[in-house]
């Protein structure tokens, strides 16, 4: 049987991770890995609090596993045999509320299988579309990723590429340049995506939308509307957290929605 393995740690991202990753486990009918990682003086406690916890969400199976050792290694190792790994974005703690943790980034940056990194969780938003950021080349890892998620949940999907066009330096610094109509360069990505994305766009309820704006800014907006953001990241072998780059890191942290990172081994 498949499964979903959660990461917890008894923070309130790590109980909206639980809540998102139960609900998930019962929409595909996969039994749900609570796991908590901790020191040889740990106990079980978390992990057990935490199935608790999905059970009172969902009608789900749930196992719950206590192991020591390094959180990122020992999830690396559960990760292999999940369909998915979904972790919360932060820790304990003042500090670490306001930054995404160590243990998301490096299973983000690498796992196997998809990551989910959530930071709450509202049901009410369970039923809205997923917004799949599209880069210059498209993944078609990433879009089928996308399109996955949006058919479990019958929702729509809708494929949001940013234009960015970064300012003109001047000795070191931007330099001021008239406004510019970016109705054109839309109006031409527009229809190249459209051909290259035509297999996606198929759907019914597909949607691409092309927007002038910086990437992290333009997913950001699309974020408040959306159940799930998909994201790619770029197989670069022994970088691969640094390689999740500013828009992602972004994401996780301030997004409305969870945010899915997936593996693009198209670029490698």
């Amino acid at each position: 049987m498949s499964e979903i393995l959660v990461g917890v740690d008894g923070s309130a991202p790590g109980d909206a991770a639980t809540a998102w990753a139960a609900h998930e486990a019962e929409r595909r009918g996969v039994r749900l890995h609570v796991v908590h990682v901790g020191g040889r003086l740990g106990d079980d406690r978390t992990a057990q609090e935490a199935a608790e916890l999905a059970r009172a969400v969902g009608e789900v199976q749930v196992d719950a596993e206590f192991v020591t050792g390094k959180p990122q290694d020992k999830l690396l190792e559960l990760a292999g045999r999940a369909e998915l790994v979904v972790l919360g974005t932060h820790g304990h703690g003042a500090v670490a509320s306001l930054v995404v943790g160590s243990v998301a980034l490096a299973l983000a940056g690498s796992a196997p299988v998809p990551v989910v990194l959530v930071k709450d969780h509202d049901p009410e938003k369970d039923d809205c579309p997923v917004v799949v950021g599209v880069a210059e080349t498209p993944a078609a890892v990433v879009l089928g990723a996308a399109e996955k998620e949006a058919g479990l949940r019958g929702e729509g999907l809708w494929l949001v590429h940013a234009w960015f066009e970064p300012p003109v330096e001047s000795f070191g610094a931007p330099a001021p340049l008239p406004p510019i109509d970016p109705s054109p360069v839309v109006a031409a990505l527009r229809e190249r995506l459209t051909g290259e994305l035509a297999p996606w766009l198929g759907r019914p309820d597909a949607d691409l939308r092309v927007v002038p704006g910086h990437p992290r800014d333009v997913l950001l907006a699309a974020s408040e509307d959306a159940a799930l953001v998909v994201v790619g990241r770029h197989e670069k072998p022994g970088r691969r957290i640094r390689a999740l780059g500013a828009t992602t890191h972004g994401l996780i942290r301030k997004a409305a929605c969870p945010v899915m990172v997936v593996g693009d081994e198209e670029s490698a």
